[in-house]
């Protein structure tokens, strides 16, 4: 019998391959960011510039209001085609929107449509990156071993806060080569083209390189495609608690925090006199500063907790802007690059405490494993693709509606995500220890079967197998475990002349018991392997405790399936 065991070989290229198409998809999405106020002035003219700006911002904010229901339609695709099929698809959406952004005629050109076109096609990116990120977090999470998933998938979640780094740099070094005249006439579509070309290159290595996992084909004829998991998700109350409680605790929450960070403190200096490519030079370069702490922080999380690390950062980041963001008009005439280099940094080092790997690995271990897919790529795209993408927005509007930035800042990244932040801190617990598989152990399929002897002589086992009406048994001694079949010990007597009298081992086949806390797709890939018709079940002691019968494993993952979207496990070697 050999215990579970993960390899870093068989984990490193998965996780690569989830990171890299994750980072294009980011970049692509927050390419738009970087040049929202220039896009404002091309598809959103008006003779009032906050107007305008405010034009550019809904076009930002629509693309992540679009998330969730892209959660839900590749979602979708990946349980009936697969997640090669779904991760692809949603990249190469990502690129139409890409390059339509880069090719869409101007107002000037064709009016009213072009202000349309921009809208239609940030909502194409939005779709695109909702349903390619929630479903890498499922599936690099649930692939890596209990005890380094906040580590493991605190890698994944860099791709967002580098995308906005490289998104930045692109912009600053494109507008450094036309010069600020050119880059704001026509420069800035360049953005679009450089990028759209990584993504296609991008898309290239995943269909050639990406490949689908061996168990969703075999899972694929016990699964029955389903469009309920939503309803379950809201029909269900504790499912809906769970969701709230994530949704408005510790994503939403922390979406205003995240934002404010990693992309409104570029146009906060704006206002203040600094420069475009300033602004996005320093930006990134603090996003840099500050990746390591998205894995270590995970890490962390992996030996102190997730509450803490969610806790502290939502509400400690919160309750640092009214400082920084206080201080920082006095550094911007004349402007101090070392100082407003101090504060992004000091901002984006925050961010990699709650969007760490204690993120997704909270995630990950509050959602059973029947509604996990949709739960976890729903609930991150409303968190951060509703309360996070809207803060832009809302501040300029809270701007407009005050004549105070400093307060509208206050009041939407401080006060909201702090209130929000309540609800985990009187109602969340720590999630940290929980298996994410216990729901689809294979102890759980497990049924009480017949235990012989290995000594037991094949005449005596026929008759048990008779009066207790079983297909198989399970034959064990000291050093052996085995399984005998019916149709294997009539083929014993009638084809090799065993004897009645003679032990059963010599008709038995020698297999491993698999554990009953191992996944239950270990034990179909060893029924697979060693072509038998059941599997001993042990306990951690050795003790053979049941057997996994194929014929009810199928019958309870027909219904299991029903309120999943996706294969609900992925080949681990037992």
């Amino acid at each position: 019998m050999q215990e579970e065991r993960i390899r870093w070989r068989e984990i490193i290229p998965v996780a690569f391959v989830a990171w890299l198409g994750a980072l294009v998809e980011w970049v692509d999405f927050y390419t738009y960011a970087m040049v929202a106020k220039i896009i404002g002035q091309h598809y959103f003219p008006s003779h009032d510039p906050i107007a305008s700006l405010l034009g550019a911002y809904a076009g930002l904010a629509i693309g992540f209001l679009f998330r969730p229901l892209g959660a839900l339609l590749f979602g979708k695709i990946g349980d009936q085609f697969g997640r090669k099929m779904a991760f692809l698809s949603a990249v190469l959406l990502m690129l139409v929107g890409t390059l339509g952004i880069a090719f869409l005629p101007s107002y000037q050109q064709i009016g009213i449509a072009a202000t349309i076109g921009i809208i239609l096609l940030r909502i194409v990116q939005g779709l695109a990156l909702g349903g390619g990120f929630g479903a890498a977090i499922t599936y690099l999470g649930e692939y890596v071993p209990d005890h380094r998933r906040g580590f493991i998938t605190g890698f994944l979640f860099t791709t967002a806060a580098l995308g906005v780094g490289i998104a930045a740099n692109v912009a600053s070094a494109l507008e450094g080569y036309f010069g600020t005249e050119r880059f704001v006439e026509y420069g800035w579509r360049w953005c679009f083209i450089v990028v759209g070309l990584v993504v296609l290159i991008v898309a290239a290595v995943i269909h050639f390189f990406y490949k689908e996992t061996p168990v969703f084909t075999a899972l694929k004829r016990i699964r029955q495609v389903t469009s309920s998991p939503i309803s379950e998700l809201f029909t269900n109350k504790y499912y809906l608690f769970l969701f709230l409680l994530a949704w408005i605790g510790v994503v939403g929450a922390h979406g205003p925090v995240w934002y404010t960070n990693n992309l409104y403190i570029k146009y906060y200096y704006q206002h203040y006199g600094i420069p475009i490519a300033e602004a996005n030079k320093i930006l990134a370069y603090a996003i840099y500063c500050a990746l390591w702490m998205y894995p270590f922080v995970g890490w962390l999380s992996d030996k102190i907790g997730r509450r803490p690390i969610l806790l502290f950062g939502v509400i400690g980041n919160a309750l640092m802007f009214p400082i920084t963001f206080a201080l920082i008009p006095k550094f911007t005439n004349p402007p101090d690059y070392t100082m407003l280099f101090i504060f992004a940094v000091l901002g984006t080092l925050f961010n990699g405490v709650a969007y760490s790997g204690a993120m997704p690995a909270f995630l990950l271990e509050l959602f059973p494993a029947r509604i996990r897919t949709t739960a976890i790529g729903f609930t991150y795209n409303m968190g951060y693709g509703v309360t996070g993408g809207l803060t832009p927005f809302a501040i300029t509007a809270l701007y407009k509606l005050t004549g105070n930035l400093y307060l509208s800042v206050v009041l939407w990244s401080t006060c909201l995500p702090i209130l929000m932040g309540l609800f985990y801190l009187i109602k969340g617990w720590e999630t940290k220890g929980t298996r994410i598989w216990e729901e689809l152990s294979a102890g759980k399929f497990a049924v009480q079967s017949l235990i012989v002897d290995a000594n037991t002589p094949v005449s005596e086992v026929m008759k048990k197998m008779y009066e207790q009406e079983q297909r198989f048994a399970i034959v064990k001694n000291a050093n052996y475990i085995g399984i005998v079949e019916e149709r294997k010990i009539l083929e014993g007597i009638s084809q090799k002349g065993i004897k009645l009298n003679a032990p059963i081992k010599e008709i038995s086949i020698e297999v491993d018991a698999v554990l009953e806390d191992a996944r239950i797709i270990d034990a179909i890939v060893l029924l697979d392997r060693y072509g038998v018709k059941a599997l001993p079940v042990a306990d951690k002691a050795g003790n053979i405790i049941g057997a996994i019968d194929p014929r009810v494993v199928f019958n309870e993952v027909a219904v299991l399936s029903a309120g999943m979207k996706k294969p609900f496990t992925e080949r681990i070697k037992v």
